[in-house]
């Protein structure tokens, strides 16, 4: 009877022993998943940087060839980093002025006399010398808005309601503005006309 009490007892303990192994099994291989999800899915990885190491000459033909042929400077630094310059035609478009002139809000040329203008607009001139010139003049600001108040009046909305009835206010006032300034610079002045704002009401 000692001994049957005896083996109850070691089979117990075994019974006992078997779960705390399967515990600390688990949590090793718990643990271990957690080390591999935090060190490779989790934690960023550095970005790669790539460097071109192809040949500079050849970058620079193929800018070269996407400018339509424009003249090209290449600078080297350091040998990473290629700077690569554009030099840019001279057109002679740095050297326009242009003359911005305050807005206009005009009747227009209308039975009823209920529909006005309000423009804005900028006029480009031939050189930027012109600008400073026209503006120290006390007459020639005056005798320009006068002139196109002059335009704008004799328009109907009918006229100016279409794209091309826009156009040719535009050619109208750089025509007549011209008129007034070739006496003055013995040349035409203004280039062109941009109408900042246009609203018929």
């Amino acid at each position: 009877m000692g001994e049957e009490e005896k083996i109850d007892l070691d089979e117990k303990g075994g019974k006992k022993g078997f779960p705390i192994m399967l515990i600390l099994i688990v949590a090793l291989v718990s643990a271990g998943i957690t080390f591999a999800v935090v060190k490779f899915v989790l934690t960023p990885k550095a970005p790669v940087q790539q460097t071109e190491t192809a040949n500079p000459e050849k970058k620079v033909e193929k800018k070269a060839k996407e400018n339509n042929g424009k003249e090209v400077k290449a600078e080297d630094s350091s040998g990473a980093n290629d700077a690569v310059d554009l030099a840019t035609e001279d057109t002679g478009e740095a050297s326009r002025g242009i003359l911005s002139l305050n807005e206009f809000i005009v009747n227009l040329n209308d039975p009823i006399g209920r529909r006005y203008i309000k423009i804005n607009m900028k006029l480009e001139l031939a050189k930027k010398e012109y600008e400073d010139k026209i503006r120290s003049d006390e007459l020639l600001i005056p005798q320009i808005r006068d002139v196109i108040f002059l335009i704008i009046s004799s328009k109907s909305y009918d006229d100016l309601r279409t794209v091309s009835g826009k156009l040719t206010l535009k050619q109208e006032i750089i025509s007549k503005v011209n008129e007034v300034l070739s006496k003055k610079f013995g040349e035409d002045v203004v280039t062109n006309c941009f109408f900042t704002d246009f609203v018929i009401q």
